[in-house]
Formats: C-alpha cells, sequence, structure tokens
C-alpha cells in the first residue's frame, strides 16, 4: 500500500548563518523540537559561513535535542551539516556559539558532544541539499534560509538544481530582511513559490521564558545562547522561527499576504494579534520541550 503523501510529516531543509544572532538559533531549536516530536523531519542543515565552530554547533543542537552522542566513523553523523567555502569564513567565532562550542565539562572535555572536529567532518552544502531533495517525494519539502544564500545559489547553479527545485520543494521561506544582489539572484533563479518572514511579523519570544521553562536542565546549548547574545531581559524576535513554524504547519498560525511587488510567486507571514500570541507560545512550548534520553549515535 502506497504512504499517503499528506499524512508524512514535511521534510524541513534549514540553511542558515546561524551566528549572525540569537533569533537563528532559536528558529534551529523549534525545527529540532518539531523533528524530535514527529511534526517535522530535519532533511538537511546546513550552514553558510565557514567555520567549523558553527557547524560543531549545528551538530552538537541537533545532538542534544536528538538526545543522541557521536558514533565513531562517518557513520556516527547523526545528520550530515554542510559548511559553505572559505570565501565566506569569519574573522571570529560569534559568541553565541562560542558560549557553547566552548563550555567545557567534566575533566576539560566538551560539555555538549558533537562529531564536528575538522573540515573533513563536515559536508558539502549544495551536495547535502541537492541529495536531501532527491530523497523527497514530490513537493513535500519546504527550504528555510536564515541568512545569506549562498548555499542555494549553489544549488541552483548545478544543471539539474532548478527543476530539482521546482519538483521536490513546495516552497521556500525566507526569514531575512531579504536584501542585496545575492537575494536578487535567487529570486530571479527561484523557481516556486517564496514566502517571507520579516521582523515586523511581531511574534517575540518573551525573555522570562528562558529562566521559567529550562529547570529541568542543568545545561542547555539555547539558554547558553541566549545568555551570550547580549539580549538577556529582552523578548528575542522569532520571525525566524515563525518561519519554521509555517513550514511545519502552513494553515495553523499565519496567513498569507498578497503578492508582493513585482514577483506574483512571493507572499508575505501576516497575523493578527491572536495568531501572533498563539505562535509565539508554540514555540516557547516546543524550544522547551524536554529531549529523549541520550543514546549512542548510528556509529556508536
Amino acid at each position: 500500500m502506497q504512504t499517503d503523501q499528506r499524512s508524512r510529516p514535511v521534510a524541513v531543509l534549514f540553511d542558515s548563518s546561524l551566528g549572525d544572532g540569537i533569533e537563528q538559533v532559536l528558529a534551529l531549536a523549534t525545527l529540532l523540537a518539531s523533528d524530535t516530536a514527529r511534526e517535522a523531519r530535519l532533511g538537511a542543515l546546513t550552514v553558510s559561513r565557514h567555520s567549523l565552530e558553527i557547524a560543531a554547533f549545528a551538530d552538537l543542537m541537533v545532538r542534544f535535542y536528538r538526545g543522541e552522542e557521536p558514533g565513531t566513523g562517518p557513520e556516527g553523523a547523526s545528520i550530515p551539516v554542510g559548511m559553505s567555502d572559505p570565501e565566506s569564513a569569519l574573522d571570529t567565532v560569534p559568541p553565541i556559539v562560542a558560549a557553547v562550542v566552548d563550555r567545557a565539562g567534566a575533566g576539560g572535555a566538551p560539555l555538549y558532544p558533537r562529531a564536528i572536529q575538522k573540515l573533513n567532518d563536515t559536508a558539502d552544502p549544495v551536495a547535502v541539499l541537492r541529495n536531501a531533495l532527491t530523497a523527497q517525494p514530490d513537493q513535500t519539502a519546504v527550504i528555510v534560509l536564515s541568512g545569506p544564500p549562498v548555499n542555494l545559489l549553489g544549488l541552483l547553479a548545478l544543471p539539474e538544481g532548478p527543476e530539482l527545485v521546482r519538483r521536490k520543494a513546495r516552497e521556500l521561506v525566507v526569514a531575512s530582511r531579504a536584501e542585496g544582489d545575492s537575494f536578487s539572484d535567487l529570486f530571479d533563479a527561484w523557481p516556486g513559490p517564496v514566502v517571507l518572514s520579516r521582523d515586523d511579523l511581531n511574534v517575540s519570544y518573551p525573555a522570562m521564558a528562558v529562566e521559567q521553562d529550562f529547570g529541568w536542565a542543568m545545561d542547555h546549548p539555547f539558554v547558553d545562547a541566549y545568555r551570550a547574545s547580549g539580549a538577556m531581559g529582552s523578548g528575542i524576535p522569532a520571525y525566524a522561527a515563525a518561519a519554521v513554524l509555517h513550514a511545519v504547519h502552513p494553515d495553523e498560525y499565519f496567513s498569507l499576504s498578497d503578492a508582493e511587488g513585482d514577483r506574483p510567486a512571493h507572499r508575505r507571514l501576516t497575523a493578527d494579534a491572536f495568531g501572533r500570541d498563539r505562535a509565539g507560545g508554540a514555540i516557547r512550548e516546543l524550544v522547551a520541550a524536554r529531549p529523549p534520553e541520550p543514546r549512542r549515535g548510528r556509529g556508536g
């Protein structure tokens, strides 16, 4: 019997710079919690900065929310993390990333298990995206972009890229101001619907949640990142997490605007006060959910 595709959790391919703001970490946590709750599937994870620390941060976040410890060898990877090329390298490690990857536990070992230590532990981001899309049934994937579109431009530059995107991706959700030539190039070439989630959506994650919702955890990477972000005492703009929430539950929290400007396939997330409150509450509940008990990775 053929599986009804409508009953399958959506596969979300998440591409982000991750270190550019705590709102990106909030979005990743929202996606990983949705994956753990089987409301969505993490289809791919790629970073648009050339930074082993950011790639390691992405890997440890996956392991924390899935309750996994790293195995050994290539099979030990929970999910491959694609890392952008050296042209996108950073001069310094963002504080929200360093605060997590540099934390040491007993005996000086890293507090949060991760498998990425060197370049060969990462993957080519364009190959990761291509392979993830290829594995999905048609129109069952959503790509969420939070950061520069360098990896998606690389995907579209493949001979088969535009047709693969057109067949496999239901939509692209962009959580960014989406300004500059690179975004113009992306939008000109993108062969399917685009949804924009902007900071004027006014969905927020309250500061009090960090102090109230994580009493079950002695240590938590999202909490560590928040405390290093300089946002202590302030809420977090949740437009990137809202992009994830829309990808997972497209008809539940937000409405879509009419076409944006001269791009008929582009629309924007909108919400009334009730919808914003419901979305903020859902994000808060997801991010603070207790992960499964730790288990060994597949290579362990």
